[in-house]
């Protein structure tokens, strides 16, 4: 055979070859894609830049929910200084900061709440407070960076549910007496709007600044549900519903859905652990590491029924949280009977007893707020 046969021989081979290859490898490209993506978690979502339906258009046809929705603590987790509770709670307080030895003056005037310390040589102000008082609520100085940009400060001084000013959560050893970090937290530009996404329903930014005359604060129905403009165009047209619920959610993507401002476990860094205090504040971290939730899918609640336990088993997120033990304690009985496929009896306690407290006890944060601790676990006995 001649070398110019040989030649145009692997050259019609090369030619069907290759394309075979090239699908080969997209295939497998895309598997390997498909495959790292559903390892991965997804973003978060802790801001919003597009306009979404109002609250008031979801009332149109969900007012059993929407009528009594003010109540949650959701509702309220971002309000202006000037409000009735916030004058109450801050105007006219001083609070002196042992830490650091320094005085800090608050005072509401002209819908802002001034702040002044000898540790600073001007006064500041907020215009926002975060949180909905459930367990604190903490102001937020904010101003435009040299880049233009929105950046702001944690204040160091929180008001909390027990009615006294304190030292805001984590700024315990935060020392400073003089200069801007007497004041709190500095936070970055992208932080700082962080803070207002996981407290708003929409946020408006252009080149890195927010537009605050156009934030919509709290949590609203699209801040959780995030196909509401495509459910209200649906239902307007005649068609068939497409809201998206959180009971058709796999148990991991609902927590993750909560996670994205209550924290999700690999947001926090390194190896969880059990004695870790801190895990207690951020309660979808603590129960994605729960045998109850790990295992929850061996467990038969009828008879072709799995368990199913996220967050919204106990949290209803259109009402406050219940206060009452034995609401929470029949989830627990409704796995925990020691029946054929279903989750093991406490051997120690009576049915009727109160779970929470050896199993979900309240752990102090500070000496001003508790959480409790969302890692359901048999822990060591204590004398």
């Amino acid at each position: 055979m001649t070398t110019a046969t040989n030649v145009l021989k692997w050259t019609r081979v090369f030619a069907v070859a290759m394309p075979v290859c090239a699908l080969l490898i997209l295939v497998y490209s895309t598997w390997v894609s498909s495959s790292v993506q559903n390892r991965l978690p997804a973003k978060p979502l802790v801001m919003s830049t597009s306009t979404r339906n109002t609250q008031q258009r979801c009332q149109d046809c969900h007012s059993d929910i929407t009528d009594n929705y003010h109540t949650a603590p959701h509702a309220r987790t971002l309000t202006r200084a000037d409000t009735p509770s916030n004058v109450s709670d801050f105007d006219n307080k001083t609070f002196h900061n042992n830490a650091a030895n320094t005085d800090i003056h608050l005072k509401v005037t002209n819908g802002h709440l001034n702040i002044t310390t000898q540790g600073y040589t001007r006064p500041v102000s907020a215009t926002w407070i975060f949180g909905s008082g459930t367990h604190a609520k903490t102001p937020l100085i904010t101003w435009l960076n040299e880049d233009g940009k929105t950046s702001g400060i944690e204040h160091i001084v929180s008001w909390y549910a027990d009615g006294e000013l304190g030292v805001t959560l984590g700024m315990d050893e935060h020392l400073d007496s003089e200069g801007i970090g007497c004041l709190g937290g500095p936070r970055t530009a992208a932080e700082t709007i962080n803070c207002f996404g996981c407290h708003s329903s929409y946020v408006p930014v252009e080149n890195g600044r927010l537009v605050l005359d156009k934030l919509e604060p709290n949590i609203g129905c699209s801040r959780c549900h995030l196909n509401t403009r495509q459910h209200v165009e649906n239902m307007d047209a005649g068609h068939a519903s497409t809201m998206e619920r959180f009971s058709e959610l796999t148990p991991t993507e609902s927590i993750d859905r909560c996670g994205e401002c209550h924290r999700r476990a690999e947001e926090l860094g390194g190896e969880i652990l059990p004695e870790d205090t801190m895990i207690t504040r951020f309660a979808s971290v603590g129960l994605t590491q729960s045998k109850c939730f790990v295992n929850q899918a061996e467990v038969m609640v009828g008879p072709d029924t799995v368990a199913r336990l996220d967050c919204t088993n106990c949290h209803n997120p259109h009402r406050p949280t219940s206060r009452n033990w034995q609401d929470h304690t029949a989830q627990c009985l409704k796995c925990h009977d020691a029946e054929h496929d279903r989750a093991v009896d406490c051997p120690t306690a009576k049915r009727n007893s109160n779970c929470l407290e050896c199993h979900m006890p309240s752990v102090p944060a500070n000496k001003h707020l508790s959480f409790t601790d969302h890692w359901i676990r048999v822990r060591p006995a204590t004398k």
